[in-house]
């Protein structure tokens, strides 16, 4: 391969969409869009993120701690900090559990200051149409 071959391939690659963006809409499979997602939020990437969601999603913390967040941007918004944390700052899934459109995970939040923050969180998704429409954050004890 010569010199303008591997720049032309470097390129090309930088066109294509983020594996990511590119499970979410493309896939009906619920676990793969919340993988997709999960991916993108390790990745720090907000656009991919917000790609995995519904335009009139809505996330709502059963706790009542935070307020609910209803669409796209109001999601972007309220997950913004994922541009500002530590590269280590991320998710890993301990339990999923797949019945028809829901998806439950059990996750653990890697990467925080010590005594900052809730590391375990269960995190309950409806997907349709290849998009997550309905986030649930059951409160902890």
């Amino acid at each position: 391969m010569n010199k303008f071959s591997r720049i032309a391939s470097v390129g090309m690659l930088l066109l294509l969409p983020s594996l990511s963006t590119m499970a979410c809409g493309t896939s009906n499979d619920p676990a793969q869009v919340v993988q997709a997602q999960v991916d993108a939020y390790n990745a720090h990437d907000i656009d991919a993120f917000a790609a995995c969601y519904a335009e009139n999603v809505t996330i709502t913390n059963l706790s009542g701690e935070h307020k609910v967040i209803k669409g796209v941007q109001a999601l972007k918004s309220a997950y913004a900090f994922l541009a500002k944390v530590p590269k280590e700052f991320h998710v890993e899934i301990v339990q999923r559990v797949v019945t028809g459109p829901t998806v439950v995970d059990k996750e653990r939040v890697v990467g925080l200051p010590a005594g900052k923050g809730r590391p375990d969180a269960m995190a309950v998704y409806e997907v349709r149409n290849g998009k997550i429409l309905n986030v649930w954050f059951p409160p902890e004890g």
